[in-house]
C-alpha cells in the first residue's frame, strides 16, 4: 500500500469518527418533537353542575419508588381515606417525558416529549390548562423550571426552589389547584442508589412533608393526589423499563374520590383525566381515547356522592372522545380497517420494521461488495464475522457489567456513561486487535478488518434516523433501539481511532515487512 492510500484511509476513518461524534452529541435534541404525533383535537364542556374542591394539591414526589412508597406514613394514611395504586409509567422512564403523560393523558409515542433537555411547550393539551380556562387559580413549587416550560400559560405562579436539595414543602400557597413537586429524592436516587440511607432519608423527608399539607386540609372539602413519574434502581438510575422504575404508587384521597382498597393498577394516562372529573372541568383536549383506562376514572370517583348527571355527562364526554379518536383513526388507516389505536402502531410498526430489514440488506450488501474488493474467500469472510460478532458482544458485555443495561437506566450520569462506553470498546477492542494478529498472523487483513468495522458501523449509525426518523419519530422503538444511538457512536469513535492508527501505520518499518512476507489485501470499503 502507498503512503497516498495510507493517508486516505487514514482521513476516511479520522471523518468517521467525526461523524460518529455529530450523531451521538445530536441524539438528545432528536429524541423529541413537541409539535407531537397523531394528536385528536376535542373540544369538551362541563356542562352539569359538580361541587368543586375548596383546594386541590397534587403531590409528585420525583424519583420515589414503589418500594419505598409502600413503606410511607403518608402512603397509609392516604390509603386508609382514599385509595393508592401501583400505577405504570411510560417507556422511557425519565421526568419531563413523565410530566408530559401525567398532564395530558396521552402516551410518550405521541406527546413528543422524550427527554429532560427539550424546553420548548408541548403541544399537547394538559389538565393544567383545562383548570386554568375553567377559571381556577393554578400555583406551583418546583425543584426545577420543567412544568413551567411544558405549560407556561397555565400556572399563574410557580416557584422554583435554588437548590435541587432544597425543601419545597412549606413555600406552597394553597390555591385552587397546587402543584408541589420535591425533586430531592430524585437526586439521591442518581448519587446514591435507592438501596441507600440517603435515599431512605430523602423519602422520609418527602413522608413528612406530604403529612405536613395532609395536616393543612380538611379531605371533606378539598382533593389531594400523591404520585411519581418514576422510580430508581438500587444502584441509582432511571430511564428504561426496569419494573423497579416503572411501577410507581399513586394516591387519590378527599372530596369526590371513593375509598377503595381492592384497586387494580392503573396506567398513567388515567391521572389528568381523573383529575379532569374530580374537578368538575373539561378532559385536556388530546387525552388517550379509545383502547384506553378511562373507566378506571369512574372507579377512582365517587360516583355515587357526584350529582348524578354530572357523571352521566362526563360519561357521555369519554364516549365523544372515543367516537372521535375511532374517526381519526379511521382516515388515517383508511377504509376497510379497523380503526383502533393498535391497528395504527403495528401499521407503524410494521412500516420501521421494512425500514429496518432494508438497512440491514443494505448492510449485508456493503459486506459482500467489501469483501468481494478485498477477495476474501468464504473462510475469510466467517473469521471476519466471528471475530467481529466476538468483539461486538464482549464490549456490550463488558458495559453491561459496568452499567448494569443496555437502556436508558445505564446513561444516568453522562460522565459515568462515557467512562464506560469508550473503556468498554477501547478495551476490548484494543484485545480484540492483539488476538486478530496473533490467530490470523496478516497485518493486511487485520487493516482491512478494522476499515470494514468502521464502515459497517458508520452506515448503521447513519441508518437509525432512516428507520425510526430524525426527530424519533412514532412509534417508539424498543429501549435496546432507544439506546443504539448512544453507545453505537462510541462504538464507532474508538474503531476508527483504531483504523486511523493502523492505517498510518500500515506500509511502514516492521509493518512493511510483515505485509511483504505476508501478502497484501484491499483493505475496500
Amino acid at each position: 500500500m502507498g503512503t497516498r492510500t495510507r493517508w486516505i484511509l487514514a482521513t476516511l476513518s479520522a471523518f468517521a469518527a467525526i461523524f460518529a461524534y455529530l450523531m451521538g452529541d445530536s441524539y438528545i435534541g432528536r429524541l423529541p418533537n413537541h409539535a407531537g404525533y397523531f394528536l385528536v383535537p376535542v373540544e369538551d364542556a362541563v356542562v352539569a353542575p359538580h361541587l368543586r374542591p375548596r383546594h386541590t394539591v397534587v403531590i409528585v414526589v420525583d424519583g420515589l419508588s414503589k418500594s419505598t412508597a409502600d413503606k410511607l406514613e403518608s402512603t397509609r394514611r392516604l390509603a386508609g381515606v382514599g385509595q393508592c395504586r401501583t400505577m405504570t409509567v411510560g417507556p422511557i422512564t425519565v421526568s419531563r417525558a413523565m410530566y408530559a403523560v401525567l398532564s395530558t393523558g396521552l402516551e410518550e409515542d405521541r406527546t413528543g416529549s422524550r427527554n429532560n433537555d427539550e424546553v420548548r411547550p408541548l403541544a399537547a393539551d394538559s389538565v393544567w390548562q383545562s383548570a386554568r380556562r375553567a377559571g381556577m387559580h393554578l400555583t406551583g413549587v418546583s425543584g426545577v423550571p420543567w412544568w413551567r416550560q411544558l405549560f407556561p400559560n397555565a400556572f399563574e405562579q410557580y416557584e422554583v426552589v435554588e437548590n435541587e436539595e432544597d425543601e419545597v414543602f412549606g413555600r406552597e400557597d394553597l390555591r385552587d389547584l397546587t402543584l408541589i413537586h420535591p425533586v430531592y429524592v430524585d437526586y439521591m436516587g442518581h448519587h446514591h442508589g435507592a438501596a441507600s440511607r440517603e435515599y431512605a432519608d430523602a423519602a422520609h423527608q418527602a413522608d413528612q412533608g406530604i403529612l405536613g399539607v395532609l395536616d393543612r386540609l380538611d379531605l371533606t372539602q378539598d382533593l389531594v393526589v400523591v404520585t411519581a413519574d418514576h422510580g430508581h434502581m438500587s444502584y441509582g438510575g432511571h430511564g428504561g423499563p426496569q419494573r423497579e422504575i416503572a411501577e410507581v404508587v399513586t394516591c387519590f384521597a378527599g372530596l369526590g374520590v371513593t375509598h377503595r382498597s381492592d384497586g387494580r393498577p392503573i396506567d398513567a394516562r388515567v391521572v389528568a383525566p381523573t383529575l379532569a372529573v374530580l374537578l368538575g372541568i373539561p378532559f385536556p383536549r388530546h387525552m388517550r381515547a379509545l383502547e384506553d383506562d378511562l373507566d378506571t376514572v369512574f372507579e377512582i370517583a365517587d360516583v355515587r356522592a357526584l350529582p348524578a348527571g354530572y357523571v352521566a355527562e362526563r360519561h357521555r364526554a369519554v364516549e365523544r372522545f372515543r367516537d372521535a379518536n375511532r374517526a381519526a383513526l379511521a382516515r388515517w388507516l383508511g377504509p376497510g380497517v379497523t380503526p383502533s389505536w393498535s391497528t395504527l402502531y403495528a401499521r407503524e410498526g410494521r412500516a420501521q420494521a421494512g425500514r429496518l430489514a432494508a438497512s440491514a440488506a443494505l448492510l449485508a450488501a456493503l459486506l459482500g461488495v467489501t469483501a468481494r474488493r478485498r477477495r476474501l474467500g468464504l473462510r475469510a469472510i466467517a473469521g471476519f464475522m466471528t471475530w467481529t460478532g466476538l468483539t461486538f458482544a464482549a464490549s456490550l458485555a463488558l458495559y453491561v457489567v459496568l452499567r448494569h443495561s443496555l437502556d436508558f437506566t445505564s446513561i444516568n450520569a453522562r460522565t459515568e456513561f462515557l467512562e464506560a462506553g469508550l473503556g468498554s470498546c477501547a478495551g476490548v477492542g484494543a484485545l480484540s486487535l492483539v488476538i486478530h494478529r496473533v490467530v490470523f498472523s496478516d497485518v493486511g487483513r487485520l487493516v482491512g478488518d478494522e476499515l470494514t468495522i468502521v464502515g459497517l458501523l458508520a452506515l448503521a449509525v447513519a441508518l437509525h434516523p432512516f428507520v425510526y426518523g430524525w426527530p424519533l419519530g412514532f412509534p417508539l422503538p424498543g429501549a435496546q433501539a432507544l439506546f443504539f444511538p448512544f453507545l453505537a457512536p462510541l462504538m464507532l469513535v474508538v474503531h476508527a481511532g483504531f483504523a486511523v492508527i493502523l492505517s498510518v501505520a500500515w506500509g511502514g518499518g516492521a509493518t512493511a515487512r510483515a505485509l511483504a512476507e505476508d501478502g497484501p489485501t484491499s483493505p475496500v470499503l
